[in-house]
């Protein structure tokens, strides 16, 4: 499990248009299927999803283990507490996982209650990065300079996933930069497991970037992994 850095999260959101991307490919998944309630795992630093997405449902709950203090949609249940440790006393209809599988201290067992708090036709929705567009090579490239293996959580979630019924869905996200220097800085949180070689790497890292990301735009491929019992 790795730390959040709040100040790394917001940052990154800020540049890139992940959120947006996410909530349109969702809306559109929900679009004509039954789903009474939500369960969302984690907020992060905002009420993006649930301000967004809580017209789908009758009633949406959050498990965030941080206070959040912004108002939320008034059909939103905040149970603060850490999803792991926090009983469940109902399934959901529709659980969202949005890039906190990196954050489950044990992930087997975070899959495992996921999908038995599933209704019978229900559906879990987990969001990683890929391992392809620039997110993929650059995490390669870090793994090379500290000289430390990597496996990707895409691949280490969809181990964990064998055996039941998933479908994959890409989104194709782009993090917005001023210079290779701005792009390093809110890259930071994709290397939050190793925060201190990062920071050792930055001229290794900066050249990296310089000499393969043209443009001004940094490429991630998400993907939404939907999950369901049958």
């Amino acid at each position: 499990m790795v730390d959040f850095h709040e100040d790394w999260y917001n940052k990154l959101i800020a540049k890139s248009n992940e959120k947006d991307l996410l909530v349109a490919k969702i809306s559109d998944l929900l679009q004509g299927k039954s789903h009474r309630s939500c369960l969302e795992i984690g907020l992060g630093t905002s009420a993006y999803f649930s301000t967004k997405l809580a017209g789908y449902f009758d009633n949406y709950t959050i498990v965030e283990k941080n206070k959040f203090y912004e108002p939320l949609p008034s059909i939103v249940k905040l149970i603060v507490g850490d999803f792991e440790s926090t009983p469940l006393y109902q399934q959901y209809d529709v659980i969202l996982a949005s890039h906190v599988v990196y954050y489950f201290n044990d992930l087997p067992r975070a899959v495992k209650k996921i999908v038995d708090a599933l209704t019978v036709d229900g559906r879990a929705y987990f969001v990683v990065n890929g391992s392809n567009s620039d997110y993929g090579p650059t995490k390669h490239a870090f793994a090379s300079f500290i000289n430390k293996p990597y496996q990707f959580t895409y691949d280490i979630l969809k181990a964990q996933l064998i055996g039941l019924h998933v479908r994959e869905y890409t989104t194709l996200a782009s993090i917005s930069f001023s210079s290779y220097e701005d792009l390093f800085e809110t890259l930071r949180l994709s290397f939050d497991l190793f925060p201190n070689e990062y920071e050792e790497n930055r001229s290794k890292m900066t050249d990296r970037l310089k000499n393969n990301i043209k443009g001004d735009k940094f490429f991630v491929d998400q993907k939404i992994i939907e999950v369901s019992k049958k």
